[in-house]
C-alpha cells in the first residue's frame, strides 16, 4: 500500500512539481543569459533595449537564447521519439542521418562558397539533412515494411560515412575551416531574430504533431504481435512519428549544428524523474531540453570570457558520464 502511494505522488503531485521547477530555471536562466556574457549589462540596460527594440541584447542575446530553447525542445523530443520507435534506447537523431547530412552540406557551402549569405546555411542543412535521412530510410526499405534494426544500422552507417567525408573536407581545406570546425562543434554564436523565426514553426509543428501522437509513442512500448492484434497500424504509426523525428532533429541541427548527447540523454533523464508515460514525460522531456541547451550556451559564455566555449561541447562533457552509465546499466540488464 506504501508503495502505491508512493508511485500516485509521483505521477500526480511530483509531477507539479518537477514541471514548475524546470519551468522557473527557464526562466531564470533566460534572464541570467540576457545578463551575462562577454560584456555583463545591467538590468535596466536589458529594460531599455527592449524598449526602444534596438541593441546588442535584444538583437544578439535575445535570438540566440530563442534558439538554444527551440534547439533543446526539438532535439530532445526528436530523440525521445526514435528511442521508442527504432526500440533502441541508445539512438538519436544522428542514427537517421539528420546531423551528418545537414553538416556535410553547411561544410561544403561554408569552404566552397564562403560568400553564401550566413542566414541561408539553416536552409541548406535542413536540405542536407532531408536528403540523408531520404537516403537512410530508401536503403533500410523492404516490401514487408523497414525492420528497425536495419534502418538503424542503415543510419550509422550512412552517417558514418557522411561524417568521414566531412572530415576529409575539412582537412583539406584547413587553413579555411575554422566557421566549419566551430559549426560541427555545435554553437549558437552570432545567431539573430532571423534564425529563432526559421526555426520556432518547425519546433510549434513537431512539439504539437508529437503530442497528437503522442498515444502511439505509449503503444509502441508492446511486442510487435500484440501491436498487430490491437489493430494498430503499426508501418503508418511509424513512419508518421519518424517524420516528425526528422521535421525537429532536422531544423534544430541546421541552427545549432551537432549538440551531441541532448537527443540521447534527456529522454532518459526524463522517464527516470516522471515515469514512462509519454503523456507526461514528453512535455517534460521538452522543457527539460531546452533547459540545457540554454545553460550549456550560458555557461560557455561565461566560463572564459570573452572567449567561447561552444555549447556542443558543454553539452557533451554533460553527456558523456551519462551516456557510459546509460551503457553499462544495458549491459547489466543483458
Amino acid at each position: 500500500m506504501r508503495h502505491m502511494i508512493s508511485l500516485s505522488f509521483r505521477s500526480k503531485g511530483s509531477y507539479s512539481f518537477l514541471m514548475t521547477t524546470v519551468l522557473v530555471m527557464i526562466v531564470v536562466v533566460f534572464i541570467l543569459s540576457l545578463r551575462f556574457g562577454a560584456t555583463p549589462v545591467t538590468f535596466g540596460e536589458i529594460a531599455n533595449q527592449f524598449r526602444a527594440h534596438a541593441g546588442t541584447i535584444y538583437e544578439l542575446r535575445l535570438p540566440r537564447v530563442l534558439c538554444a530553447l527551440l534547439v533543446g525542445v526539438s532535439a530532445s523530443v526528436a530523440g525521445a521519439i526514435l528511442q521508442t520507435v527504432l526500440r533502441n534506447p541508445l539512438a538519436s537523431p544522428d542514427v537517421i542521418g539528420a546531423t551528418a547530412g545537414g553538416g556535410l552540406v553547411t561544410v561544403l557551402i561554408i569552404l566552397l562558397a564562403p560568400l553564401t549569405p550566413a542566414i541561408w546555411l539553416p536552409v541548406y542543412s535542413m536540405a542536407g539533412s532531408a536528403v540523408a535521412s531520404i537516403l537512410i530510410f530508401l536503403l533500410a526499405y523492404r516490401r514487408q515494411g523497414n525492420s528497425m534494426i536495419r534502418l538503424a544500422l542503415v543510419g550509422i552507417a550512412v552517417s558514418a560515412a557522411l561524417q568521414a567525408i566531412i572530415k576529409m573536407l575539412i582537412v583539406k581545406y584547413a587553413m579555411s575551416s575554422s566557421q566549419a570546425l566551430v559549426w560541427l562543434k555545435g554553437s549558437l554564436y552570432a545567431r539573430n531574430l532571423q534564425h529563432a523565426e526559421l526555426l520556432w514553426p518547425w519546433t510549434v509543428a513537431g512539439l504539437i504533431a508529437a503530442m497528437l501522437l503522442v498515444r502511439y509513442l505509449n503503444v509502441l512500448k508492446l511486442d510487435e504481435s500484440v501491436l498487430v492484434s490491437l489493430g494498430t497500424r503499426v508501418r503508418t504509426v511509424r513512419t508518421l512519428l519518424l517524420l516528425v523525428a526528422l521535421a525537429l532533429s532536422a531544423s534544430a541541427a541546421s541552427i545549432s549544428g551537432n549538440l551531441s548527447f541532448v537527443g540521447l540523454i534527456i529522454p532518459h533523464l526524463s522517464h527516470k524523474l516522471t515515469g514512462e508515460n509519454f503523456i507526461r514525460s514528453l512535455p517534460f522531456t521538452a522543457a527539460l531540453g531546452g533547459l540545457l541547451v540554454m545553460l550549456g550556451d550560458l555557461l560557455g559564455r561565461v566560463i572564459v570570457p570573452p572567449m567561447e566555449i561552444p555549447v556542443g561541447i558543454i553539452t557533451s562533457l554533460i553527456g558523456a558520464p551519462y551516456f557510459v552509465y546509460l551503457i553499462i546499466k544495458q549491459g547489466h540488464k543483458k
